[in-house]
């Protein structure tokens, strides 16, 4: 399988699991629901339940747009108007095709953490409204929160380290 079109699959698979949850627990809800809640765990702000599934369609659409459509667009831009360490090595024609994959892979396994943070936010308010769950885990929304600052945190460290590291060769030593 082409490694870049992994991430896709997972955002898709991620989205297609959600949905059926959003589709089994759809019935079950309260016609007005509990969509924004305190620290603690605590409603603090209510909606239709039409209106909390429209916005957060929105939402998720919104997000999907640096994921997927984002790295096309400045793809097809001029290298000089590109911020990139090392770029006339990456945006020489003989690599740019490397590049480009490489951050669309890197783009679209952001999204993917975005995505899963979204959709466990959406659970944890869907669950609350559940006549026989009604739960809003704080503790485990701080850990998905605290493990999303960690994967933010080492992908930047990882994205910009691979685009300050050039391949050995091209630093003009012979070994």
């Amino acid at each position: 399988m082409n490694t870049s079109r992994l991430p896709a699959l997972v955002y898709f698979l991620l989205l297609a699991l959600a949905l059926l949850q959003w589709a089994n627990a759809y019935p079950q809800l309260p016609e007005t629901m509990a969509s924004h809640f305190a620290a603690d765990g605590t409603p603090n702000g209510w909606q239709p339940k039409q209106v909390f599934f429209l916005l957060v369609s929105i939402i998720i659409a919104v997000t999907s747009i640096p994921t997927f459509f984002l790295t096309r667009k400045i793809s097809k831009r001029s290298p000089d108007r590109i911020n990139l360490p090392n770029k006339e090595y990456w945006l020489a024609p003989e690599h740019q095709e490397e590049t480009w994959r490489f951050i669309s892979t890197f783009m679209g396994w952001f999204g993917c953490g975005v995505l899963f943070v979204l959709l466990y936010g959406i659970s944890q308010a869907i669950n609350f409204n559940l006549p026989n769950i009604r739960y809003f885990d704080t503790t485990g929304m701080l850990y998905v929160l605290g493990g999303f600052l960690l994967f933010v945190l080492l992908g930047l460290f990882y994205f910009v380290r691979h685009f300050y590291d050039l391949p050995y060769s091209s630093m003009g030593r012979d070994s």
